[in-house]
């Protein structure tokens, strides 16, 4: 019973535990549009959505409405669990149509296995009441749905099919569940937004809150691996390992959310051209030895633009020449061993700053040139961003 009942409490805080998650390349299906915002599906969704019906199907079905079949429990676990990530796509809805109101351009909506996450174009928001409208919108809209699914169940009791009315009651409790732990005051959780946006408005500053923001979302995460070492030892194992499990991730979101901040803010309004580090490129004249011996030792770098008469022509990267036998070194010219272009991102030098490190990001590239009109103007790295970073932050403290 405490197992069931917990796999329960999990199945209405698993889909928030990692709302919110950094840009990267990931495999998705194109999925479809509503009300104008894209919804786009990732891959891991479906091992969610089958866990969720197998969950629902074998041990919180049978155990609160016994004596059907199979086949039943299955086919009632399966609506369950389509219907769940659908409170879920509405919660992130809500945060969506209050941002486009606002005027925050949205991009999208991506279901994961640990449920949704809404990307706008606007990082932060404007103002703290814009950031309180935008984050409460998700809560309201679970508990709007809690209370639907309850009316829906209640009205239903003695007219529908038991079964029926246990899945009501299970959406109810699991919108009231996503709405609640939602609202713990643990930054980057819903609670942790409206926390931190009241605590803009009092002292004017969004950095000194999100730095308190970040802090009590670290106090409550130690606060859930505590009750998960608890319940370990003198209730049950698997609640506790799930505790631990949320808090870990709870934790890792608060820490990772504030870093995040600290790279936009330090990167606010900066040009790439500002940035950029001074070009160190090679000649398609060059040989791997002089490559090799006077760039790769010299400068411990992997990879280097090429230019050819002062234009960029590509990268060249130093496993390209792994094949090569060094005795061949002195006679082999590198313009013959130039990375694909699929494999670098070119940057334009007037981007925005932030938008060349996202970038680098999603590309996955570690640097990149900074060319206009075939002129290599510069490059960026994404450890010169951290550490430019790192000193502004340094300078201000």
């Amino acid at each position: 019973m405490v197992a069931s009942g917990f796999w329960l409490l999990a199945s209405g805080f698993w889909p928030s535990a990692c709302k919110y998650r950094q840009g990267g390349q990931v495999a998705v299906f194109k999925g479809f549009s509503i009300w104008g915002i894209r919804v786009r599906i990732d891959q891991s969704w479906f091992i969610a959505f089958l866990l969720f019906a197998w969950i629902i199907s074998t041990a919180y079905l049978p155990l609160q409405v016994p004596d059907y079949s199979r086949f039943t429990y299955w086919v009632f676990g399966t609506l369950s669990s389509l219907a769940l990530f659908g409170c879920v796509l509405l919660h992130e809805l809500g945060h969506c149509v209050i941002a486009r109101r606002l005027g925050i351009p949205v991009r999208q909506i991506t279901l994961f296995i640990f449920g949704g996450v809404s990307e706008m174009a606007q990082t932060q928001s404007s103002s703290p009441k814009a950031e309180f409208q935008t984050t409460i919108a998700g809560p309201v809209t679970s508990i709007g749905l809690a209370a639907i699914f309850w009316t829906v169940a209640v009205l239903a009791t003695g007219f529908l099919d038991r079964i029926i009315v246990e899945m009501f009651h299970y959406l109810a409790y699991v919108n009231f569940s996503l709405a609640a732990f939602n609202l713990i005051p643990g930054f980057p959780l819903d609670g942790g937004r409206v926390l931190r946006s009241y605590l803009w408005h009092r002292s004017g500053h969004l950095g000194q809150a999100t730095r308190t923001a970040s802090r009590v979302g670290g106090i409550f995460a130690m606060i859930l691996m505590g009750l998960g070492f608890l319940s370990i030892l003198t209730v049950s194992l698997i609640p506790g390992v799930w505790l631990i499990l949320i808090g870990l991730m709870l934790k890792n979101a608060a820490d990772s959310e504030y870093r995040s901040f600290e790279l936009q803010s330090g990167l606010h309004d900066m040009k790439l051209r500002e940035v950029m580090a001074p070009p160190i490129a090679v000649d398609t004249s060059m040989t791997l030895s002089q490559f090799v011996n006077d760039y790769v030792f010299h400068y411990h770098y992997r990879s280097f633009p090429v230019v050819e008469l002062d234009r960029f022509i590509g990268m060249i990267d130093v496993r390209a020449i792994k094949g090569v036998p060094p005795q061949d070194w002195p006679f082999t010219k590198i313009g013959g061993y130039l990375s694909d272009p699929a494999t670098y991102c070119v940057l334009n030098p007037e981007m925005e700053a932030m938008d060349a490190l996202q970038t680098l990001l999603s590309r996955n590239c570690n640097k990149a040139p900074v060319v206009r009109n075939e002129r290599l103007l510069g490059i960026l790295s994404r450890s010169d961003l951290f550490k430019l970073i790192s000193l502004k932050r340094d300078i201000a403290a």
